[in-house]
């Protein structure tokens, strides 16, 4: 049976941040960018109920009926933004597997829009359905109640961590071997639960060490700058809040971005290990 690291896999974020920190950066406004045009369309295609349902307090308050009736009313409007999230994370998934497998292959910092792109999105989308349909299931279970419905909501809780380790690899593979590949990940994955359990449990927490190591620096430079208060009015900026400024936004930009090299590159690692495949 073929070996590999879980702990080596778990650190290809770290190795790919430490060699290519412009491609990061780029990463990080590509992703920033897209961001903001699909809140854009987020509020056109919602309309002004959407900010009223905003300023209304319901969502800080958990409403959850208030939710629920926003996103009925709403729905082609939240598939569409849902779908284009989906895309988002496509391109960068695919900039991340083609930096760590195919490094030869250009763009714009890896990113591309292409076929690549368009089959990793489709397998995220299923993914997604498949994540959803276990929420559902469980949320279904506890309404039950007592004993039995404890019972059943572990269960679906084991199975979906279950599914979700055994299809770990669906993306990598349907990127590297350029066809859906959803079945054979769960083929590859035979016998390597665990070790790819505990490589998912090690990114996550190498990720929760990144990020707090960012908020204690911008934190820490907020504070030298006088707190807070001296950088909520960007017209009145002393030197030493403007650097404050600069760090905290950088912050803002670099985390997400870095969740996602953290999370997403040590799969392409783990599959690259199991099949032998050379690196790059």
């Amino acid at each position: 049976m073929t070996k590999f690291s879980p702990s080596e896999s778990a650190l290809e974020g770290f190795r790919i941040t430490r060699e290519r920190p412009g491609t990061i950066l780029a990463w990080s406004l590509v992703y920033f960018l897209g961001i903001m045009v699909i809140a854009v369309i987020m509020v056109v295609a919602l309309g002004p109920d959407f900010i009223t349902f905003l300023k209304s307090g319901n969502q800080g308050a958990g409403d959850a009926a208030a939710y629920g009736a926003m996103f009925k009313q709403h729905l082609p409007a939240f598939l569409l933004v849902m779908a284009m999230a989906v895309v988002l994370t496509s391109i960068l998934m695919g900039g991340i597997y083609r930096l760590a497998l195919r490094p030869s292959e250009k763009g714009f910092a890896h990113l591309r829009l292409g076929p690549d792109e368009l089959r990793l999105t489709l397998v995220n989308l299923i993914l997604f359905s498949v994540g959803l349909a276990f929420l559902l299931v469980g949320l279904t279970a506890a309404t039950v109640g007592g004993p039995l419905g404890i019972l059943v909501s572990l269960a679906v809780t084991g199975g979906m961590i279950w599914a979700g380790v055994r299809l770990l690899l669906a993306t990598p593979m349907t990127f590297a071997e350029h066809r859906i590949a959803i079945t054979d990940s769960w083929r590859l994955t035979k016998g390597h639960f665990w070790s790819l359990f505990g490589m998912t449990i090690l990114a996550i927490i190498f990720y929760v060490m990144v990020w707090l190591l960012f908020s204690i620096i911008s934190a820490a430079t907020v504070a030298l700058a006088g707190g807070q208060e001296a950088i909520a009015n960007p017209s009145n900026l002393a030197p030493l809040a403007i650097v404050a400024f600069i760090a905290t936004l950088m912050v803002q930009l670099l985390l997400p971005i870095l969740q996602v090299v953290m999370i997403y590159s040590p799969l392409a690692e783990a599959y690259r290990e199991l099949t032998g495949a050379p690196r790059g």
